[in-house]
C-alpha cells in the first residue's frame, strides 16, 4: 500500500509504495483511510528528525477517517462497511483517569502517528474504540474533527468559557480558528483573535471573531481595554506556541481590578519556561491545555451530525497523499495568496 514513512530517527521521511497492509489483532480494526489532514505537529516526522520517543519504521499522520474494511476477534460495535473518525491517543481503559472519563490524561497511553503506525496511508489498523462512528458525518470533517477541532473544544473546556465571556485567541492557524469557533459556539460576547500573520485574520473573521488584530502592527493592550471596559478578557488561549504570544495573553486576562484576572490557557507548545506575577493571575489561572477525550471527540461528531457546527470553512486545501510535501511547503514556507487553513490528504 501507499503511505508516508519514517524509517528511523536519521533518515528523512519520504512517500513509499510498497509497505504491507497493516495485520488486525484481537480488538482491533482495519480502517480503509478517506481523508488524512495534515497537522502541524506532524511537521516535526516530515520535515526534520523527529522526537526520539518515537517508534520506528512509522507511518506519519494522526488525524484520518474512513471505513471499516475488516474486525479482529472480540469486536462486536463495529461491522464491515462501516465510516469512522480515528481517535489518535490509544489508552488502558483501566488506569483510574480512564475509569473516570479523563482518558486524555491515561498514564500507559500511546498516540498513533508517534508508538505506532498512522493515518498517512491507504490502511491504519487500530484499536476499535479508537473508531468512531461517523454516521453521516463526512469523511474530511470528521479527519479535522479528530484533533484541530477537537483539541481547540478541550482548550475552551479548560478555559472554562461561558456565556457573555470576553474571549482572545493568540495563533489564527488550524488550532486557533477552531478555537474561536468553539468561544463563539459556548456563547462568548466578544471574541478577539490575534495573529502576526495578518493574512489569516480574514478567516478568523469568518470564524466567529468579533474583532482581529496584528499584534506586531497594532497595539493589542488598547484593544483589549476597549473591548472589556478597561477589565481585560476573561479568557485567553495561546494557539501559536510563542512565548511573546504567551506573555501578551496574560497581559490580556488583566485590567482595572488588580484583585481578579482571567485564565490562560496554553495549547501551542512552548519551548521556554512559563512564569507569571502573583498579580497577574489573582483569582485566575494559567493552564496547559493537552489532548481531548474520546468522549469530547464523540460529543463533537454528534454536534457535526445534528449540524449545530459546521466546518465547510475549515479545509482550504486538498492534496493527494502521494503530494504531501507540496502540502508540507504550503504550511512552511508562508507563501500562499490565501489563508491556510486545516490540509487534507486523500491517498
Amino acid at each position: 500500500m501507499l503511505a508516508v514513512q519514517k524509517p528511523s530517527h536519521d533518515e528523512p521521511a519520504r512517500v513509499v509504495e510498497a509497505v504491507n497492509v497493516p495485520d488486525v489483532g484481537t480488538g482491533e480494526v482495519l480502517v480503509e483511510i478517506r481523508a488524512a489532514s495534515l497537522c502541524g505537529s506532524d511537521l516535526e516526522v516530515l520535515t526534520g528528525e523527529g522526537s526520539p520517543r518515537f517508534e520506528y519504521p512509522l507511518i506519519v499522520g494522526h488525524e484520518g477517517a474512513g471505513v471499516v474494511v475488516e474486525t479482529g476477534d472480540g469486536v462486536t460495535r463495529l461491522e464491515e462497511g462501516d465510516r469512522v473518525a480515528i481517535h489518535y491517543p490509544t489508552t488502558c481503559d483501566r488506569c483510574e483517569h480512564c475509569l473516570a472519563g479523563r482518558d486524555n490524561r491515561c498514564p500507559n497511553r500511546e498516540s498513533i502517528g508517534t508508538h505506532r503506525d498512522g493515518t498517512f496511508a491507504e490502511y491504519v489498523s487500530v484499536p476499535a474504540r479508537n473508531a468512531l462512528e461517523l454516521n453521516g458525518v463526512p469523511d474530511e470533517w470528521g479527519s479535522i474533527a479528530s484533533c484541530a477541532v477537537s483539541t481547540a473544544y478541550h482548550a475552551v473546556r479548560v478555559a472554562e468559557v461561558s456565556h457573555g465571556d470576553s474571549v482572545i485567541v493568540f495563533g489564527a492557524g488550524g488550532v486557533g480558528l477552531h478555537a474561536v469557533r468553539w468561544a463563539d459556539y459556548a456563547g462568548a460576547s466578544t471574541v478577539i483573535a490575534a495573529d502576526v500573520a495578518d493574512e489569516k485574520l480574514p478567516l478568523a473573521r469568518e470564524f466567529g471573531a468579533d474583532r482581529t488584530i496584528d499584534p506586531a502592527s497594532e497595539e493589542l493592550a488598547a484593544l483589549v481595554r476597549a473591548e472589556t471596559e478597561g477589565m481585560g478578557t476573561d479568557a485567553a488561549i495561546e494557539c501559536s506556541g510563542t512565548s511573546a504570544a504567551l506573555a501578551d495573553a496574560v497581559d490580556a486576562v488583566n485590567g482595572d481590578n488588580r484583585y481578579a484576572s482571567g485564565s490562560v490557557v496554553s495549547v501551542g507548545l512552548q519551548t521556554e519556561p512559563m512564569s507569571a506575577e502573583y498579580w497577574d493571575l489573582r483569582e485566575g489561572k494559567l493552564a496547559v491545555s493537552g489532548d481531548h477525550t474520546r468522549a469530547e471527540l464523540r460529543l463533537i461528531l454528534d454536534l457535526l451530525r445534528e449540524e449545530e457546527i459546521d466546518l465547510s470553512k475549515s479545509i482550504t486545501h486538498r492534496f493527494a497523499l502521494e503530494d504531501v510535501f507540496d502540502a508540507v511547503s504550503l504550511l512552511t514556507d508562508g507563501e500562499s495568496e490565501e489563508p491556510v487553513g486545516r490540509i487534507v490528504l486523500t491517498p
